[in-house]
């Protein structure tokens, strides 16, 4: 079952304040028991929570099922596993649904913006929790493998290796440019209430907008037209749902809306926006360059959202400097969600890497 644990201390962010203290919820699987050589810590993508597996305490599907299990790509046969919700999700840990302890009511939305570099902080003090000093590895995907990236960078001597897969060392223009739309909707929604909306009574319809323009860039268009009939299967006028596609977004939409929180979404999409390991640093080579552990860089073909020349830039800057990385790029219909779907290939490789005594490199751009 889930853990929260309170961290009573000041928790100061990148870009300027502090939080007065935090809670982070997460679970584990495997032998608790096991080092922390034999740990290997999962971080979750925007939507995810600390669930990532099933246990028996829980046996709902988590949302890396396919991913973390005995004899899985994550074995927690032979190692125990960590996954924590991240800082300003509204998944158990510290985020605008919290009550500042300062004011006595929930921060909303003047939670203070935060990072990618904040959020692999708060990583590191469940490990400090749990007594464990270095990791076998810190793996994760989208916003996960951004704080994965972030983890090796500020904590180098923690990990023993990373992987990052759907990730970049810096955010893009072109990325920033989408995730605006998705913010503009939540804010345009006069249930928004510039933030201050009752639980419960959010902007739910800008909400569902831009999760369906996040799916969108999540897939791809060669899974939509191979998946979705290409003709109206309902009323055609402008508020129906006329076709396949238009019913499939709207019914994720839905499912996200009954789950998750504006005023997190908003932070979260700018936490994004804002990953840059060479923030603080005189260069950003300087701030790649702090990962020093072995790298396992892992990108998809038709990813919309990050595509994979910002993996292999990242690659080749490590390679470049004689630091030790794989490089690998996935041709996947289902995008930048690939990590949720291809566990086939995805599986094998994440093993052997986090396996092997020394994982060693290969050429760069190998299939």
């Amino acid at each position: 079952m889930p853990e929260t644990v309170r961290i009573k201390q000041e928790f100061p962010l990148v870009l300027g304040g502090v939080l007065p203290e935090v809670s982070v919820t997460f679970e584990t699987w495997g032998d608790d028991r096991r080092p922390g050589e034999e740990t290997v810590m999962v971080m979750p993508a925007l939507s995810a929570s600390s669930h990532a597996a099933s246990t028996k305490d829980d046996p709902t599907p988590g949302w890396w099922e396919g991913m973390v299990g005995p004899g899985l790509g994550i074995d927690t046969s032979r190692y125990r596993v960590v996954c924590a919700s991240i800082l300003g999700s509204p998944f158990g840990s510290t985020s605008p649904l919290s009550v500042d302890p300062s004011r006595g009511k929930p921060y909303g939305r003047e939670f203070p913006q935060i990072t990618p570099a904040d959020q692999a902080r708060l990583h590191a003090l469940v490990l400090d929790h749990l007594g464990i000093r270095q990791v076998r590895a810190v793996v994760g995907s989208s916003l996960g493998g951004m704080q994965a990236l972030q983890f090796a960078a500020q904590f180098p001597s923690r990990t023993q290796r990373v992987i990052s897969i759907s990730a970049t060392g810096k955010t893009t223009p072109g990325t920033v440019a989408l995730r605006r739309v998705g913010r503009l909707a939540i804010m345009n929604d006069p249930d928004y209430k510039d933030g201050f909306y009752e639980p419960g009574k959010g902007p739910h319809r800008g909400l569902a907008v831009a999760r369906e323009l996040g799916t969108i860039t999540y897939r791809s268009r060669d899974e939509f037209n191979q998946r979705f009939r290409w003709d109206p299967v309902g009323p055609l006028n402008p508020r129906a749902a006329s076709f396949e596609v238009e019913q499939y977004l709207s019914a994720q939409a839905q499912r996200f809306v009954n789950r998750f929180d504006a005023n997190c979404y908003l932070l979260l999409s700018r936490c994004m926006d804002l990953m840059d390991l060479g923030a603080g640093q005189k260069t950003y080579a300087d701030g790649v360059l702090r990962i020093t552990a072995p790298a396992f860089i892992m990108g998809v073909d038709r990813d919309m959202l990050i595509p994979p020349t910002e993996q292999q830039h990242l690659a080749h800057l490590l390679e470049s400097h004689d630091r030790s990385v794989r490089f690998e790029i996935l041709s996947s219909m289902y995008g930048h969600d690939a990590f949720l779907k291809d566990y086939d290939w995805f599986g094998p490789r994440i093993r052997a890497f986090i396996d092997a005594e020394k994982p060693g490199p290969i050429t760069m751009g190998e299939p």
